[in-house]
Parts: C-alpha cells; structure tokens; sequence
C-alpha cells in the first residue's frame, strides 16, 4: 500500500497532479483537482518544489499533504478497521475525497456505489486510462492513437445501441443476454460486416477484462461471458507488377497531387510497407540502398532493400517524398487514377458477409484500389516470383506465417501456372 503523486502531462507548461494509490495488488489514479506549472514540480521527489515565502506552492503542498494523509486513513481502515471497508467503499471513499466530477455523490456526500455504475461510464474510464498510460498494451508500453480510436468508436456503437434499446447498461449486471443483443443489433440493425462486427466485440472484451482487473465485478463473471470475434477471410484485390507499372505511365493527370499521390502509391507497391510508413517515408534513413525503420503500428524493426522502381521516383522527387492527403482522401484519389487504366475496367467480385448471409459485391477492379492494395500488391507479387516467403516476412514485418498468407491474393490459376513451372523445370533436369 503507498500513495505517490504524479504529473498527468509533465511536458507541458501546466500540468494537472494526480495521486496513484497501491492497493491490493491494483493501482488506482485519481486526479487532484490541483494544477501546476511543470517548472515548480521536483522530478526526483515527484512532488511539489519548496520555495521560502512562496505562498503559491505552499498553499498546494499543504493541500497535498493533507490528500495523503486522508487517503493513508482510509487505506489503514481498509486494511485494519473494524470492521474493514470493502474494496468498493475504499474506492467511492477515495473517489469522494478529490471530488472527481465524473463520480456523482449520493445524499450522504460519497459517491454512487460502484453497482450502479454505468457501462458507458466505465468505458469512459477506461479509455481515459488508455490514454494517460495507466492501462498499457501487454508489451507494456502506451496505447497507440488508432488502439484508443477504435475504443472510442465501439464506445459510440453502444450508446447507439442504448438509444436503440431505450436500456442503459450497468457496469455489474452486464449479461450474456446483453453481448447477443448488441452482437444482432451490430449485425442486423446496422448491417456490419463480420470483421467490422468482431472487432467491436475485440474491443468489449477488452473492456470488461479491464473491469474484472479493477475488480469492479468478479472474475467469475469472465467465465460467463462469451465474444463472438470470428473473423473472415476478405476477397481483397492486388495489382500486378505490369498493372502498376501501366499505372507508372500515366500522364494526363486532373490535379498535380493526383500523381504524387500516384507515385506514394507506387513506393508502396514495391515495399509491402503499410500506407502510415510509406506515405511518411524518411528519405534521410536509407542508407547503401536500404531503409531502416520501427514501423508505427507494431513498433518492430525492419529493413527493406530499395527497388529500382522506387530509387527512380525517389530521383524525381530530389530523394524526399512530397506529403499527400490523409488515407480517406488519398483512397479516394488512386480509385480516380486507376480508373484512367483500362486493364483495371474489370469486373470483380468479394464475398462478404453480411446480417450472417454471405453476400457478393460486384465492382469495377479500380474502385476497389485502397491505401492497402499497395502492401497486398508487393506481398503477392514476390510469392508469385517464388521469393522465400521467410524474406518477405522479414520485409513486411510479419511474426507468423498464418497472418502473412492472409495477404497473399494469389488466384487458382496463378497457382497452377506455378505448378506447371515446377513440373518444366524438373522435366528440363
């Protein structure tokens, strides 16, 4: 058991404080209430720097002071009382003596008992502690933006989903029957995909494991509790080596940004790099002909060697790539160049599913084009080669063969034509 105090964001001018609270094994942050300018605040004794006369910063560690020694009340009647507070208590008590405006307090001045705590409202919390650091991902570091982004939108579906039902769902009593509910109302009512659907479900899964961590219901309740987070394989299209270098040749192009982002497009044909890495290329990093970088979604290292494609649209940009528009607009642009292709006027169909029927989508091959074609593209293309899919692994960064063959779009005909090759080759011997 201990109490410590901390900046909420120490590298700004102001700070808010918050005090971290050990407790049986669980860390509980709660915010002050107090600000302070980050230059009045001593790193090494993580509190509050002691000037002589300065009545400012003596008032706020005398507010301080009296904090801890309130909550190291509470924390020896949790441990030692008679009778002893439950887990419970000891929070709405702790919630109640820095007044946080998120808790309501009841008549008596406490606040609400954590039973009546709402689903929205925990998710709330949830999210807020994804993003100070308090939550971390299993590799122990912070959430990344897009981790917080999808909490975010899931926490949006269940208030949809609240409004649709006219229930507002409580933290304690969350049921099985509540999960299947808002799994058909996903499903159903909004017409979700199926991987649309599962990560929604991912993220609640998340969010009750969190729950059941701050003990907020008991872990047995875990057991209960089934997610529905199938996943399907998508029908995705990819380019090949001769469709992206036909795109290469256009020339008569609406806008000047519509071949920079051509070109962008381009580069990430030729390095399964992800549409966040590619389109923000560090030219300075290349080094003997090779790119080194820690890719921004997964954080791993990896090195890819410069096709000559690239070198030369790297030459033509005097080796720094021009910026170009977020992922919506920049979609939204290569379908618009890919429809000046007319080996990409094709028909081609996707199966999806959707309300749990397994639907076709028929469309034009140049309106399907997205940021992520590109990366499927140089996946494919190298497999169809016969590259070592161990090489293109450590290009792409994948870590298991399983999630690396969900990018290979390599269609029954491809695969025998390879098959003949092989057959060519050992009748040549």
């Amino acid at each position: 058991m201990g109490v410590s105090f901390s900046l909420a964001r120490p590298k700004q001018k102001v700070s808010s404080i918050r005090v971290k609270i050990s407790v049986s094994g669980v860390s509980i942050f709660l915010y002050t209430g107090r600000s302070i300018e980050t230059d009045h605040w001593d790193k090494k004794k993580c509190f509050v720097k002691s000037y002589v006369g300065k009545s400012t910063t003596t008032l706020l560690i005398q507010r301080l002071k009296e904090l801890e020694i309130d909550i190291l009340t509470l924390l020896d009647r949790y441990k030692n009382g008679k009778p002893k507070l439950s887990f419970v208590d000891l929070q709405s008590k702790l919630a109640a003596l820095v007044e946080r405006p998120d808790i309501k307090k009841t008549t008596s001045g406490l606040a609400n008992n954590a039973s009546k705590e709402t689903l929205i409202g925990f998710m709330e919390l949830f999210i807020q502690d994804c993003e100070s650091g308090v939550r971390l991902s299993p590799k122990r570091q912070k959430l990344k933006p897009s981790s917080i982004g999808s909490y975010k939108t899931t926490k949006g579906y269940l208030m949809k989903f609240q409004s649709h039902t006219k229930k507002v769902l409580t933290l304690k009593d969350f049921s099985q029957n509540d999960i299947d509910k808002f799994s058909d109302f996903l499903i159903i009512d909004e017409e979700f995909a199926m991987n649309t659907h599962a990560k929604a479900m991912m993220d609640l899964l998340q969010i009750i494991k969190y729950a059941v961590k701050l003990k907020k219901i008991p872990a047995a309740k875990m057991i209960e509790l089934e997610f529905d987070t199938r996943r399907e394989e998508t029908d995705s299209i990819y380019l090949t080596e001769s469709e992206i270098l036909q795109l290469l040749e256009i020339k008569d192009f609406d806008d000047p940004i519509h071949e920079q982002v051509r070109d962008v497009f381009v580069v990430g044909c030729f390095t399964g790099m992800r549409f966040s890495d590619y389109s923000t290329i560090d030219t300075n990093a290349i080094r003997n002909n090779r790119l080194e970088f820690i890719q921004k979604k997964t954080g791993g290292k990896v090195t890819i060697p410069i096709h000559p494609v690239v070198n030369t649209i790297l030459k033509k940009y005097n080796n720094e790539l021009p910026k170009v528009p977020r992922n919506n607009e920049f979609n939204r642009i290569i379908k618009i160049v890919g429809e000046k292709l007319p080996c990409l006027h094709v028909p081609f169909t996707r199966q999806v599913t959707y309300g749990r029927e397994l639907k076709e989508i028929i469309a034009m091959k140049y309106s399907m084009i997205s940021t992520h074609t590109s990366r499927r593209s140089a996946l494919s293309n190298e497999y169809l080669k016969g590259t070592d899919p161990l090489i293109i692994m450590s290009m792409s960064g994948h870590k298991s063969h399983k999630s690396f063959m969900r990018y290979i779009k390599v269609s029954g005909d491809q695969f025998a034509d390879k098959l003949e090759k092989i057959w060519e080759e050992r009748r040549a011997k």
